[in-house]
Parts: structure tokens; C-alpha cells; sequence
């Protein structure tokens, strides 16, 4: 798929599907506002061995990733690649990346309590308060419950 999106063979045949990646929602979303671009002719694809350049690159790079920091980058290498073709809102990869990797640590740390910290939004710059309740005892998930701050 030429930039996770575009079938090799066939560039009318636009693939997009949610991945169980480090970028979830933010990958999908530049994939698919690529894919528009495409669709509307703001993206021009280029010729097949052009494709096959790019697509043997990004196939090369990943054969290399040894951990998961290296896969950290990579992604948001794609993503940053793809957020740069289309008119995809200011978004902060940077930190994206920064999270993920601190993420990414925390789970190692500590399987069972890595759930229970807090980031920065890469969208807005604000921290998300601490849950009131740890992980692994919040056993009601409603928003009402979620959304208690008085528990804090």
C-alpha cells in the first residue's frame, strides 16, 4: 500500500482500516483525510515505481525496529508524513511521541498500574486530571462515575 493507503496495483482501490498500533486514532485520521485528498485530486499519486520506492523505503525502515522506542518513531514518522500531504489540523507529534514513549516505560514498569497516569493533549496543550480511582478497582465505568471529581 503506497502510504498505508493506496493499493500498489491499483490506485483507484483505497484501504483504510483501524490499526492496533501505537497512532490509533490520530494515524487513522491523517490516513483518511490522505485518502480524501486523493479522492479529490489535492494528493497526486505518483508513478509505480515511484510507489515502490516509497513503499520499499518504509518497508526497509520498519525491518529494522528492534524496540519499542524505534517503533514509537517510526509511526510517528508515517503519521507526521501523511499529517504533512493533507490540510490535517496543527496537531504536537512531538509530544504525541514524548507520551507514548513515557507510556511505553510506564508499562514495563508496572503492568497493573501504568493505566493510572496522566498526559498532556497534543491538541490543546491541557493535562488530564488523575483518575480518582486506581486502574485496576474501578470497577463502574459510566461517565457519571468517571466524571466524579469529587472523589478526588
Amino acid at each position: 500500500l503506497y502510504k498505508g493507503v493506496v493499493w500498489q496495483n491499483n490506485h483507484k482501490l483505497l484501504y483504510l482500516g483501524m490499526q492496533d498500533q501505537f497512532h490509533t486514532f490520530n494515524m487513522f485520521d491523517c490516513q483518511a483525510w490522505f485518502a480524501r485528498d486523493v479522492v479529490m485530486g489535492k494528493i497526486k499519486i505518483p508513478n509505480n515505481s515511484e510507489i515502490e520506492k516509497d513503499i520499499n523505503k518504509w518497508v526497509s525502515m520498519e525491518e529494522k525496529l528492534e524496540n519499542p522506542d524505534q517503533m514509537i518513531d517510526f509511526q510517528t514518522e508515517y503519521t507526521k508524513e501523511l499529517h504533512d500531504l493533507s490540510d490535517y489540523p496543527k496537531i504536537d507529534f512531538e509530544l504525541i511521541r514524548k507520551n507514548f514513549k513515557e507510556w511505553e516505560h510506564h508499562k514495563v514498569e508496572n503492568i497493573m498500574t501504568y493505566r493510572n497516569k496522566s498526559f498532556s493533549s497534543p491538541v490543546t496543550g491541557s493535562v488530564a486530571p488523575i483518575h480518582h480511582t486506581a486502574w485496576e478497582a474501578a470497577m463502574d465505568d459510566s461517565s457519571k462515575t468517571f466524571l466524579d471529581q469529587s472523589k478526588n
